[in-house]
């Protein structure tokens, strides 16, 4: 399932710096860097993925078969550090951090960079 969550936005969220999912959790950032492997094992355990592309505007929920074929579109582009220049001028790149909600709930959430 795919949600853009630029609809579910409140007050909240801007002021905390928290997002909010489809599932109604409120979730937070847990850590700000994560490796491919981390990422991969989250993922292939169910784990939904947030993508947050600000020069786009995009910021999209995506669960089940859509987090995962997202992530293997995306996957070669996550960095654990900010992106060249050079990278940047052949494709967008990814940062991910782990995010959790008061309940323990977890989702990978990827910062784009262009």
């Amino acid at each position: 399932m795919r949600v853009d969550l630029w609809n579910l936005r409140t007050p909240e969220n801007e002021r905390d710096g928290t997002v909010t999912g489809p599932d109604g959790r409120t979730y937070a950032r847990r850590t700000t860097r994560m490796a491919r492997r981390e990422a991969d094992e989250l993922l292939a355990g169910g784990t939904p993925v947030v993508l947050d592309l600000y020069a786009d505007g995009r910021l999209e929920w995506c669960d089940g078969d859509d987090a995962r074929s997202q992530w293997a579109g995306e996957r070669a582009y996550l960095t654990t550090s900010e992106p060249t220049a050079k990278q940047l001028a052949k494709h967008a790149h990814w940062t991910a951090g782990l995010w959790q909600a008061g309940d323990g709930s977890q989702i990978v959430y990827l910062t784009g960079h262009c």
